[in-house]
């Protein structure tokens, strides 16, 4: 291996090419969002032999560890595991597709501007929009989209925050302009992007967007169509972070090596553990760090679809329904956006394709057939020696209501009506011990203590 040059832009996209300094200033932030990342590590780790340890999450623009570089998929499906806990499926598909208020996702977002600006709450790194017949109500046309809004924003010519450092990138908002008009359509006006009032984020956090700049929660990309991720959560920059914190070994507080997806998720305090991805993400990133190899994120780093399964669908022609599926950006394996629409001359709708004997009448159907992913990347598996550290925090639940997960730090009370959850679990068995006799006992629950480590 040897250094990367230069940091490409999501799926190899092309936007960025003809605008003079854009490429080198998407460099630039990619490379800020990798540095703060591992340097917001540092002070967590430490060597087996109790000096200051190794952070195992790398920059591969600034660090080469030699050797080969083994990639890992890591998949998960695209449907929001969060909306199916809280409401069960039925209800889920309808959930998906209405659109919230930032001040219902956090109480951190408490803004006037806040009661008014809207986001999908698909929060799974694929976000949909569905185009239904005026007539007729069927659904003719889906698209999914996993483009990162940073990407967009710098295509804008905004300035993106890192660590209270801005990067002005040059921006071109008549490509913009253009694309969302190619996208979504024609009669998108050059104001509808541009925000009117600055869209504050959480406390300490820098904003959505800023007055005069890009506004990623305009109309064209929420309520009339979709051209890239909004969902809080659904952020690039979150993406290198969480995979940064994953590195970390954890332990519980009978010193036991915490592993499985949601305990991990829970003592790490990083992510959402209702989620399908930032567990999956976590738990699959901790154990290649268990391995003691060195991890990153291979170029180009991104969040993608990585295919769609219509081998359950059915048409009204006996057409094969992979043909009415079109990969619209990015490639196959890195799908940034891609739609589903039969063509006029097929005199059928999309709608009237059935997914295991059900028509489509949600877009979250087809959402359930799409799995997204992430690449992480391992080299020198077995030279780093770090110990595992204490746990960060731990997830409660209300027993009567067990569909959320709460993440709470250390030293911070549970919340009122909820206990500690995992706290029967334990996260690896103990090793069998030998009896005097040829019997071998059966391995021991760790006994789990009360103050919240997992």
């Amino acid at each position: 291996m040897t250094l990367l040059k230069r940091f490409s832009p999501p799926a190899l996209l092309t936007d960025f090419d003809d605008i003079p300094g854009q490429l080198e200033a998407w460099d630039t932030v990619v490379n800020a969002w990798f540095d703060s990342s591992i340097a917001s590590e540092k002070s967590h780790v430490k060597s087996s032999s109790g000096g200051p340890g190794v952070v195992q999450f790398y920059n591969p623009a600034r660090f080469d560890p030699k050797g080969a570089l083994v990639e890992q998929p890591i998949p998960w499906n695209a449907f929001p595991k969060e909306l199916l806990k809280q409401y069960g499926r039925a209800r889920a598909l309808i959930e998906a597709v209405r659109l919230r208020t930032l001040d219902q996702y956090s109480r951190a977002y408490n803004q006037p501007i806040h009661k008014r600006t809207f986001y999908r709450p698909q929060n799974e790194y694929c976000e949909w929009h569905a185009v239904r017949d005026p007539d007729t109500q069927k659904i003719i046309r889906i698209t999914f989209s996993s483009e990162p809004p940073e990407y967009w924003r710098a295509m804008f010519g905004d300035q993106l925050q890192i660590n209270g450092k801005m990067v002005k990138f040059p921006g071109n908002r008549d490509k913009v302009l253009a694309l969302y008009r190619e996208l979504v359509s024609p009669t998108v006006q050059m104001e509808d992007l541009i925000c009117k009032k600055t869209i504050p984020g959480a406390a300490g956090n820098p904003p959505f967007a800023l007055k005069g700049g890009y506004n990623m929660y305009n109309k064209w990309n929420t309520i009339y169509g979709i051209v890239h991720l909004c969902s809080p959560p659904n952020a690039l920059q979150a993406e290198i972070q969480l995979g940064t914190d994953a590195t970390i070994l954890r332990e519980n507080a009978a010193g036991q090596a915490v592993v499985l997806p949601e305990p991990l998720i829970c003592c790490s305090q990083y992510g959402e553990p209702d989620r399908n991805s930032d567990p999956t993400i976590g738990s699959s990133v901790n154990a290649l760090a268990r391995l003691g190899a060195y991890i990153t994120l291979p170029d180009p780093v991104g969040l993608y679809m990585d295919h769609i399964d219509t081998s359950g669908w059915r048409t009204p022609d006996g057409s094969d329904a992979a043909e009415y599926v079109c990969i619209v950006r990015g490639s196959p394996g890195m799908i940034e956006r891609l739609t589903v629409e039969v063509p006029p001359e097929r005199c059928f709708s999309l709608g009237d394709i059935t997914i295991g004997g059900t028509k489509i009448d949600y877009g979250g159907q087809i959402a359930e057939c799409i799995t997204v992913k992430l690449v992480g990347a391992a080299a020198k598996l077995g030279s780093v020696k770090n110990a595992p550290v204490h746990c960060a925090g731990r997830c409660c639940i209300d027993p009567h209501n067990t569909v959320e997960l709460k993440n709470v730090p250390n030293r911070t009370p549970s919340p009122a009506g909820t206990v500690d959850a995992f706290s029967t679990q334990a996260s690896l068995p103990e090793p069998p011990t030998p009896l005097p006799s040829r019997v071998t006992a059966p391995f021991r629950r760790a006994r789990w203590v009360p103050n919240g480590g997992i």
